[in-house]
Parts: C-alpha cells; sequence; structure tokens
C-alpha cells in the first residue's frame, strides 16, 4: 500500500469565499445538489458540468454517505475545518480504499476565491493500475463542478 497524491487544477468561483465555504462546510447542503432535479436544472444552466451520478445521497452537517456503481456504498467525514479556507474530509471504515480529501479556498475579490482538491489515497498496486486515471479524472470533475453550483 502506498499514498498517492492527486490533484486537481485550480478553478475560479463566482462567489464570495465565505458563501462557498459555508455552503461545503456542512454537508447537508450538498444532500439538495444530488437531487435528480436539482442536477437536471444545474445540467440545464451548465451542459458542460460533468456527470457525478450517486445514489442514496444521506447527510449530517459532518457526514456523508453515498453509493456509486461499482464501488458500492462510501462514507465521507469532514474531520477539520479552517473556516473560509479550508475543509478535510476523511472516508470512513466502509470506503474501499482510505483517503483524505482537502478542499483549499483562496479569495480572488469580494465576488470569487480559488478552489483547489487534493486527494491523499491509499492504494495497494492493483487498485493504483485501475483506479489511477480515475481519480485524476475525479477530483478535476470536483472542482469544475464546484464551479457551478449555486452558493447564495
Amino acid at each position: 500500500m502506498g499514498t498517492e497524491k492527486y490533484i486537481s487544477e485550480v478553478k475560479i468561483i463566482s462567489a464570495p469565499q465565505a458563501a462557498v465555504y459555508n455552503r461545503l462546510s456542512n454537508l447537508k447542503n450538498l444532500e439538495q445538489l444530488f437531487d435528480p432535479k436539482k442536477m437536471e436544472e444545474i445540467k440545464k444552466q451548465h451542459p458542460d458540468v460533468p456527470d457525478i451520478k450517486l445514489d442514496n445521497f444521506q447527510a449530517t452537517e459532518d457526514e456523508c454517505s453515498f453509493s456509486v456503481s461499482p464501488v458500492g456504498t462510501v462514507g465521507v467525514n469532514i474531520v477539520e475545518r479552517e473556516p473560509s479556507k479550508m475543509i478535510k474530509l476523511a472516508g470512513s471504515k466502509s470506503a474501499p480504499f482510505q483517503f483524505n480529501c482537502w478542499i483549499q479556498l483562496v479569495e480572488v475579490d469580494e465576488a470569487s476565491c480559488k478552489v483547489k482538491i487534493t486527494l491523499h489515497a491509499e492504494l495497494n498496486p492493483m487498485i493504483k493500475m485501475l483506479a489511477n486515471k480515475h481519480l485524476k479524472k475525479g477530483v478535476d470533475q470536483i472542482a469544475e463542478a464546484l464551479t457551478k453550483i449555486p452558493y447564495e
């Protein structure tokens, strides 16, 4: 097992840093985004948003779980918050591999901020071979998706 690091491209979110942090630092706020009707509405406004297919999304302020094919049910917990700057997430024991994920926010101006996703994943050689490209693409897709969701 080795720790692999995946870093997204830096993206610009057209919303104030505090609003983005407030939305993302409470996982309950994300529940409505994964509602199929809400996802369809977002896709109509932003056709370039990558498809993120999560089923059975459930959340509290600090934890969420969802099903994703072919992996199964995955749980994620917020383990650290630095107000307006960073949210650190960790995979629960149900995840197929252990990981930590940082969402970093940097203010650009009063109306926008930069976002970067960093993922550290404990992968055995077989999973690394199968998932490496998908994990890199995944962190970029998440960063891109964060630029499209409503924060106000």
